[in-house]
């Protein structure tokens, strides 16, 4: 699925602040969190009103977690960095809980002990206008412990081995 098949009606209802906003924690030990609007990850700022360039690059796009479309508030250009370790779904799959491995951000990823830096992610599926998918409404830095630090510096030896 690609942000661009949706049709106009479900762009404009995930614009909507009152109806989805996402919790965010941009990572590393940020010293705050805050929310955003959707709308900052699914459309270009108008020229006259933006504070820095924006290309479609920036902006988010499905990624597809074993099988599952999935909406996440970072822009498709970190998609080839980011790594599922663990999912856990409800049992009636309307959310879907996320530990990720995300290294975009390449300077914080020099050694085998960085594998500790890592993401959660909350999606709740949203049905509405023909569509199905899992949006995120949070987002945070987390740090990954036991079995999923293991898996991470998997990822990460890898990662590091192809550099």
């Amino acid at each position: 699925m690609k942000i661009t098949e949706l049709p106009t009606e479900v762009i404009d209802d995930l614009c909507q602040e009152d109806n989805w906003r996402l919790d965010i924690d941009p990572g590393f030990d940020a010293k705050h969190e805050f929310w955003m609007k959707w709308q900052h990850f699914l459309e270009l700022p108008e020229e006259t009103f933006s504070y820095s360039e924006m290309s479609e690059e920036d902006l988010a796009d499905f990624i597809d977690f074993n099988g599952f479309d999935i909406l996440l508030p970072v822009s498709r250009s970190h998609h080839p960095n980011i790594e599922l370790i663990r999912s856990i779904s409800s049992s009636n799959e309307k959310t879907i809980t996320l530990f990720l491995h995300d290294s975009f951000h390449q300077d914080c990823f020099t050694s085998i002990h960085d594998a500790r830096y890592g993401f959660l992610a909350v999606a709740d599926r949203y049905e509405k206008f023909g569509c199905s998918f899992y949006l995120a409404s949070y987002y945070h830095f987390c740090y990954l412990l036991n079995d999923d630090y293991e898996f991470a510096k998997q990822i990460m030896q890898r990662k590091l081995s192809q550099n």
